[in-house]
């Protein structure tokens, strides 16, 4: 197998990895507060012995090194959910990990529920945190709570319940994503809490990927990876047919 046929299949690979990229957003296009992602590509140079006359110095393969999040803001669903919140801007909600010793997750998924203890919980059952970073509990007869753009739960008659945790991160791209929507922090990353965040109660912040896009994208992905498998049809018939003359000369 000579360089040409290893670089094809270098751009194979990474367009494999690319496609299953792509068929992730996809299938998270309607997933609340999802961010969609992309590959991150590179030149891998190879240095081939000098006695290659086909290449002189260095041979370039293709190689995609990680992903990268996108992450800007998904459009507003009003629902008028008490319980739907969305955070307008930067910042994440905090999240308890259900598992002991684990990290706090951080998300933008506002779809929340109250569990049979009167937590505030997200759809897996993982409490919000207030700024004290406790869960916060919703009274059975607080009535239909209120949430102001700080945070600040309030019951029916106006006295606050708590109030919830938002944060932000220098280094937001270097979150670890642990399912479509939650992330933890890395070692070296510290929450920063935001003193006056956005928040906005019975809407919720839909997944920021675009359908049409992303289907354009597979498409176009699919097609060039074709094209790769016939360029290496076609390098393939060339050696043989190569191959073929030169034994008949030969023999000859």
């Amino acid at each position: 197998m000579d360089n040409t046929t290893y670089i094809a299949l270098s751009r194979q690979q990474a367009l494999w990895n690319q496609l299953e990229v792509v068929a992730n957003n996809l299938a998270n296009v309607n997933t609340t507060g999802f961010k969609g992602t992309d590959t991150l590509f590179s030149q891998y140079l190879f240095k081939v012995p000098q006695d290659d006359r086909t290449f002189k110095d260095k041979v370039a393969f293709t190689h995609d090194f990680g992903l990268v999040r996108n992450l800007s803001q998904g459009t507003f669903n009003y629902t008028g959910n008490i319980y739907d919140m969305a955070v307008q801007g930067e910042g994440y909600f905090v999240t308890q990990s259900t598992t002991p010793g684990q990290p706090d997750r951080y998300t933008r998924a506002g779809n929340f529920t109250i569990d049979n203890q009167g937590q505030l919980v997200t759809q897996d059952g993982r409490p919000v945190l207030s700024v004290n970073n406790a869960p916060i509990i919703i009274p059975p007869a607080a009535g239909e709570i209120v949430v102001h753009g700080d945070g600040s739960i309030l019951d029916a008659t106006g006295n606050q319940i708590d109030q919830m945790r938002v944060v932000r991160f220098d280094t937001e791209r270097d979150l670890k994503q642990i399912d479509g929507t939650s992330f933890v922090a890395g070692a070296n990353q510290q929450p920063i809490n935001i003193p006056n965040p956005k928040v906005a109660q019975g809407v919720l912040e839909d997944s920021n990927v675009n359908g049409v896009t992303e289907m354009t994208r597979m498409i176009q992905i699919n097609r060039t990876y074709a094209d790769v498998t016939r360029m290496i049809q076609v390098e393939d018939d060339r050696k043989k047919k190569a191959a073929d003359v030169f034994t008949r000369q030969v023999s000859a």
